[in-house]
């Protein structure tokens, strides 16, 4: 049984990015390159996955939901240049180095991913959680998916074989304990999130309606799948019944859990031709061309992190330590190469 991680990008680039604004090698900041490496070695270390997959936001990500909702991550990526007038020149200057450093610091991260043995996908048009959710909804029947992230969407995911490794407290949210975390079953975790809406997209969820009146009013919620027209057919029934303020609201609000659910589904992600052939190309094709090489690819990856000054915040560890857990993926790699090219 294959046992595949699933890591967006920009999720993870941007957060170390973030939380390590003290950390500099060479004299250039380092702290989503260097804290993506090490946060990645860190969450192989503990899964010991065959394979890793790490998918990108394409260039305009995004532009397809942004096609159907015109302020979808309008909050988000809001240009700081149509806020320059209340910047001062040194401010301007100093968000012009930050998205420098930001972009760099991608490159050098995708660089040292392909000697790492790390498939990757990057697709115009295209953000990463729906190539993350296409390559779940091509998995293999024996294959086990650990999807690495801290985004509520990945929920709706969940299924057998098809896991959630939270970032916070590295737990595992897997099917079998959804409901006892959450309340209620992960068939219903995209419904939640259009009562909900999320706040770093931009889109609006309902105010007033959360997770527990949901269960309250709708017992069955906790057990039963539900999507748009459920909850409309039931609330005009309730209404109509008690005439309880909180059904109308739900039946008011028909539009936005419709929006919503278009705009979050992540069982019908929004792709181009491209993006599905990449992810399925990327879902089965070998990347070791030369197996009889596969070592120096840590080796490489060795010198990348010596030349970029990456080895003087490996704290009390050689270098060998650090990329003790890609060995594993690399060898995993190199067998499933010479398995499907011992057969051609």
């Amino acid at each position: 049984m294959q046992k595949t991680l699933l890591i967006d990008g920009d999720w993870n680039l941007k957060r170390n990015f973030m939380k390590r604004e003290t950390m500099f090698a060479k004299g250039e900041h380092c702290g989503g390159s260097f804290g993506f490496l090490e946060s990645l070695r860190s969450v192989v270390n503990k899964v010991m996955p065959d394979r890793v997959s790490v998918m990108w936001d394409g260039n305009m990500g995004g532009k397809m939901r942004y096609e159907i909702y015109p302020n979808y991550k309008k909050d988000r990526d809001k240009s700081w240049e149509e806020e320059s007038y209340i910047l001062s020149e040194g401010e301007i200057e100093y968000e012009k180095k930050r998205k420098y450093s930001r972009l760099t610091q991608k490159v050098k991260v995708k660089n040292y991913l392909e000697e790492l043995y790390i498939r990757q996908v990057e697709c115009a048009l295209v953000e990463a959680d729906d190539l993350i959710a296409k390559y779940v909804l091509i998995k293999d029947p024996d294959e086990t998916i650990i999807i690495f992230s801290s985004d509520k969407d990945y929920y709706q995911l969940i299924k057998e074989g098809v896991s959630v490794l939270r970032p916070s407290d590295n737990f595992l949210i897997t099917y079998q304990n959804f409901k006892e975390v959450f309340g209620y079953i992960p068939e219903n975790s995209l419904i939640m999130k259009c009562f909900e809406g999320d706040d770093s997209d931009s889109i609006p969820g309902v105010d007033g309606i959360g997770g527990k009146s949901i269960i309250k009013y709708f017992p069955r919620f906790v057990d039963e799948v539900y999507d748009v027209e459920r909850f409309i057919k039931e609330s005009v029934e309730e209404y109509q019944k008690k005439k309880i303020k909180f059904f109308e609201k739900i039946i008011g609000c028909r539009r936005i859990m419709e929006r919503n659910h278009k705009l979050m589904d992540l069982h019908h992600p929004f792709l181009t031709d491209e993006a599905i052939e990449e992810v399925e190309m990327i879902h089965d094709c070998i990347i070791v061309e030369d197996t009889s090489f596969t070592q120096r690819s840590i080796s490489n990856a060795m010198k990348m992190m010596m030349k970029d000054g990456y080895d003087k915040l490996v704290w009390q560890e050689n270098m060998e330590f650090f990329f003790r857990p890609f060995f594993r993926l690399v060898a995993k790699e190199t067998e499933f190469s010479k398995k499907i090219l011992g057969n051609l």
